[in-house]
């Protein structure tokens, strides 16, 4: 028999030995240098003296013709985090957002094009609160429904964001206000308290929910919580699958996008409301939840698509810029560590 039709016979058995987590074949190693030896190597938990073993939990020096191995690897647990809680350095699709705003999710690292700086990817409405931040306002890891303070939790500070334009914001039309004043005289001469006031009744489409937090480098990774370090970009196509790795529903997959043009409004922003224009639909039940806005959608090779940002009431439907617009706007370009 070969080294590999060896280490399946007795795999089991070596299983069954005290401290061993895992049996495969590869290079002996000698003093920490790789020789040329293959072996059928034996991964404990960790390393032991002989005599504190059973004889029958004793590695032998080899199996037949093939040599033996071991290398301590420590327990073997799924690797997973909570993406709620802080992370210093802070891998993406973790619990992220401005100090006065619930939760979000950090969605990828941007490099921004003017000055080089490192940056959170996020929605305006996550990092920006909604228009409603200063540049600067600090951005917290993790965000502060998931218990993140700015004295102790901020990991970066609002670099730029893109203004979104909300239905019924006051009007800056000069006309509109020019009339609003005029019939607003009589009214305050006669003492009443109601005044007129211009609104904009059809706003002007949004692209994207976008804003950027430069970071210091030290304190984030490229990498998205089961999902990796993206390819690149991509431009979405019809009946594509994607999937993407959120705060709150962590990493779906088999997403399908079904539209790619679409216009959509009006989207609630927790007491206004605004319209976007040439989005990525996303169906799928589960796809994704409340604080899942700011995640990266990628394809299933690993390459961006869109930025997620809004979804539907039952959830089985998500709605996402389109990758390229939203890089453009935010002057940035995707980081791949």
């Amino acid at each position: 028999m070969d080294i590999q039709e060896i280490k399946r016979a007795y795999e089991w058995s070596l299983l069954r030995m005290a401290n061993v987590v895992g049996v495969m074949t590869g290079y002996k190693r000698k003093d920490g240098v790789k020789t040329q030896d293959m072996s059928i190597i034996l991964m404990v938990e960790k390393k032991v003296h002989e005599e504190e073993l059973k004889k029958r939990d004793v590695v032998p020096p080899s199996i037949e013709d093939a040599i033996t191995d071991v290398i301590e690897v420590g327990r073997l647990r799924a690797l997973s985090i909570d993406k709620k809680a802080r992370h210093r350095p802070c891998p993406m699709g973790t619990s992220g957002g401005h100090y006065l705003v619930t939760a979000g999710t950090n969605g990828e690292l941007l490099r921004d094009r003017k000055a080089g700086k490192i940056c959170i990817g996020t929605n305006n409405h996550v990092g920006a609160n909604s228009n409603d931040a200063q540049i600067g306002d600090p951005y917290l890891q993790p965000a502060p429904y998931d218990g993140g303070t700015v004295q102790n939790d901020t990991i970066g500070h609002l670099l730029r964001f893109v203004p979104m334009t909300f239905a019924l914001d006051p009007s800056e039309c000069g006309a509109a206000r020019l009339w609003s004043g005029i019939y607003n005289v009589p009214a305050k001469a006669f003492g009443r308290k109601t005044r007129l006031r211009p609104v904009v009744v059809e706003p002007e489409y949004n692209l994207v929910d976008a804003s950027m937090i430069e970071v210091d480098s030290d304190d984030v990774l490229p990498s998205i919580v089961d999902i990796g370090v993206p390819k690149g970009i991509r431009k979405a196509t019809l009946d594509m699958l994607v999937q993407k790795s959120g705060r709150t529903t962590c990493r779906t997959v088999d997403g399908e996008i079904i539209g790619v043009d679409a216009t959509v409004g009006p989207i609630s922003y927790g007491g206004r409301s605004a319209y976007f224009r040439d989005q990525l639909i996303i169906g799928r039940e589960g796809f994704s939840a409340g604080g899942d806005s700011g995640s990266l959608i990628l394809d299933k090779e690993g390459y961006a698509v869109g930025k997620l940002f809004a979804g539907s009431e039952v959830q089985n439907t998500t709605i996402a810029n389109p990758i390229q617009t939203y890089l453009d706007l935010l002057d940035a370009e995707l980081y791949l560590g």
